[in-house]
């Protein structure tokens, strides 16, 4: 995870977050699983994804298990601890390098959000300004 001021360390795209998806849903996976539950939605190689695989796996996203005849793949991370460590990063990052910018946004879109998010909100910002007093 990343803390302000370091780079971004894991932002996937958009195919690596289909691949994640699907070892998410199927908890483990080979290559050929995953490749047939995304060719059921586009035309893709079997070793594009299994080239995918392999690098999510060196990012540390996927374990392999190589035991078997087939590489067994599993997600290292749940979906939700990597959502919420990627939006952490991406907002450390840009509230690094573009604060007002970044806090403008915020601000719009929090309007949007439900009262018990706006609730969280407004006491997180009552415990840092405590912190700080």
């Amino acid at each position: 995870m990343a803390r302000r001021g370091e780079p971004l360390k894991v932002i996937l795209g958009p195919l690596e977050q289909d691949v994640m998806d699907a070892v998410w849903q199927l908890e483990e996976a080979t290559v050929r699983d995953v490749h047939e539950q995304l060719a059921r939605s586009r035309k893709i190689a079997y070793t594009t994804v299994m080239t995918t695989m392999s690098r999510l796996a060196s990012k540390g996203l996927l374990a392999k298990d190589s035991s078997g005849l087939a590489h067994v793949y599993r997600a290292r991370v749940s979906r939700e601890t990597f959502a919420r460590d990627t939006i952490q990063s991406v907002m450390s990052w840009l509230l690094d390098r573009y604060p007002q910018s970044a806090v403008s946004y915020l601000s719009e879109v929090v309007d949007d959000v439900d009262d018990v998010t706006l609730e969280s909100l407004r006491e997180a910002v009552a415990r840092r300004r405590a912190e700080e007093a």
